[in-house]
């Protein structure tokens, strides 16, 4: 395991062949895998299209969120910050922009292990009721 700090402090890690930004991002990764969910880890959205502006080239605006998880019909957007910044508040808003339409996703910021803990644990929990009721028969 390798790891660097960056200009926030966090502790970047380098685990199995997967490159982590902090140690919250690698237990937020590890506690997924544990729980089993589907899950994107590091996914690209793009805020703003690249665009011309008198004919100068203003290229796209866009930032990379932790995970995507999709449970059940949902897709939860979810990203490990200790720290917000000013222009990582700032992308979260227009993220949320971008998706207010679409019903089925959720944006989540996640500042500790606790949090993370206890936020996947209950979306487990909820999956777990929802299976055992579906498997009752009748």
């Amino acid at each position: 395991m390798f790891s660097s700090r960056n200009k926030y402090g966090n502790k970047k890690i380098v685990s199995d062949g997967v490159s982590f930004d902090s140690i919250l991002e690698k237990y937020c990764f590890d506690m997924l895998k544990r729980l089993s969910f589907e899950f994107e880890f590091q996914q690209k959205i793009v805020l703003v299209e690249k665009f011309l502006y008198n004919k100068q080239a203003i290229r796209e605006i866009g930032m990379i969120v932790d995970f995507v998880v999709k449970h059940k019909e949902k897709i939860i957007y979810i990203d490990t910050k200790g720290f917000a910044t000013a222009e990582s508040k700032m992308k979260y808003k227009m993220l949320k922009n971008k998706i207010k339409e679409e019903s089925n996703t959720v944006v989540i910021w996640l500042h500790s292990k606790k949090e993370v803990n206890s936020f996947l644990i209950n979306l487990k929990e909820e999956e777990n009721v929802i299976n055992q009721q579906s498997n009752i028969t009748w």
